[in-house]
């Protein structure tokens, strides 16, 4: 495939106005689209704290301008991406660069207490859970928020023509600190019917399984909905909002059930598996739908597509602009983030991470009250918790 000719973009010169361009592409946190956008002709570094990625961060906080100062000399990227870890800021200081800034925020079920904040940083807004992508919408006139469902990744999530000889199983962490109702679930069910239940791995047990299992943490539309479907098995899923009718419909591509319905499940596992030719086709629909539409490659397209479609030059201006507000919302991210690593310190998990614990408490500690000082005493006032 001939490269497609390389263009100079960024905020002077007005980023994807031009279409079918060659960007260069920084994505940080989980490397969601990095090979999809690869695959799309886009050159893509990933920094990262994992050791795979092509610039490995500290696991302690890091500016971004060092950040970018690690990358090679001749490679500034047009656009960073953000994907949610699930875990706190640890790049400093995105919102002051010259560069459009996209996050994916997938857990808003779980850290909206300082995603409200943290979204003033980015320009675009891509939020997995629809009923909380109001709550990222803080300036609509510099930024955009969109809903952007999770997803599979077909490469990997795939039907593998294995027998099918596991009639229901779950694959999923089994925490009762994090989510309590999932553990009594599974007790509950498999005193009443021969659920295979595990964590860790999931491909392989998935493409053993006539039907998977699914339950959320929140009502959330989880990776566990697309991967089931993507690798070939029924879904037996319970009913949430955050727009799953808008992508799937019961017994058509899945099989629905009421929150913490044993009964229900049993009944529906019964069936289904007394009933292969039913089962079957719509599994085959469910695949067939998330294939069509729930990919990587179909998120990573949605989300430059719209990029491209944008007057970034003026949306980063405002950010630049607006540096006072963004950094006392900062502020607020920066306090929920010491409160938790200090309690995390206090879990006597040992003596190493318990030091590391408290490291990066007094860093969010030390950008908060940088950033408070920095401020106005009416701004303290109103952004600084610790002020």
């Amino acid at each position: 495939m001939p490269k497609k000719e390389r263009r100079e973009v960024g905020v002077g010169s007005g980023l994807a106005t031009v279409a079918g361009l060659t960007m260069k592409i920084l994505q940080l946190g989980n490397c969601y689209f990095g090979g999809a956008f690869r695959e799309m002709g886009h050159e893509v570094k990933w920094a990262s704290t994992d050791p795979g990625a092509d610039v490995v961060l500290s696991p302690f906080l890091v500016e971004a301008k060092n950040l970018l100062a690690a990358l090679p000399a001749d490679w500034r990227p047009d656009v960073i991406v953000m994907g949610d870890h699930s875990g706190f800021p640890k790049i400093l200081g995105l919102e002051a660069l010259s560069i459009p800034l996209a996050w994916y925020a997938v857990d808003s079920h779980i850290h909206h207490d300082w995603h409200r904040h943290y979204s003033a940083v980015w320009d675009f807004v891509f939020v997995a859970q629809k009923e909380w992508a109001p709550l990222y919408a803080l300036e609509p006139d510099r930024q955009t928020v969109s809903w952007m469902p999770l997803f599979c990744h077909a490469a990997h999530d795939r039907d593998l023509n294995r027998a099918r000889t596991a009639p229901l199983v779950f694959v999923g962490t089994l925490n009762p600190a994090w989510n309590p109702d999932r553990v009594e679930l599974m007790q509950r069910l498999q005193a009443r019917y021969p659920i295979d239940v595990r964590t860790g791995a999931y491909v392989e047990i998935f493409n053993q399984a006539q039907m998977v299992l699914n339950q959320s943490v929140a009502g959330d539309v989880n990776f566990r909905t697309f991967q089931a479907m993507a690798c070939g098995a029924m879904l037996v899923t319970e009913r949430v909002g955050n727009g799953f009718e808008e992508l799937f419909q019961d017994r058509v591509h899945c099989a629905v059930y009421e929150k913490g319905n044993v009964e229900q499940i049993v009944e529906i596992a019964r069936y289904y598996e007394n009933h292969p030719s039913e089962r079957e086709a719509i599994a085959a629909c469910g695949r067939q739908a998330v294939l069509a539409r729930h990919t990587s490659h179909h998120r990573a397209e949605a989300l430059l597509s719209l990029i491209a479609r944008s007057d970034v030059s003026a949306m980063v201006s405002k950010r630049l602009a607006r540096q006072a507000a963004i950094q006392g919302s900062m502020a607020q991210v920066y306090d929920v983030a010491m409160r938790s690593y200090l309690k995390a310190a206090n879990r006597g998990e040992g003596e190493r991470k318990t030091v590391f614990y408290n490291t990066i408490a007094r860093q969010y500690a030390e950008q908060g009250l940088a950033i408070c000082r920095r401020l106005g005493p009416m701004a303290q006032a109103a952004s600084c918790p610790a002020a």
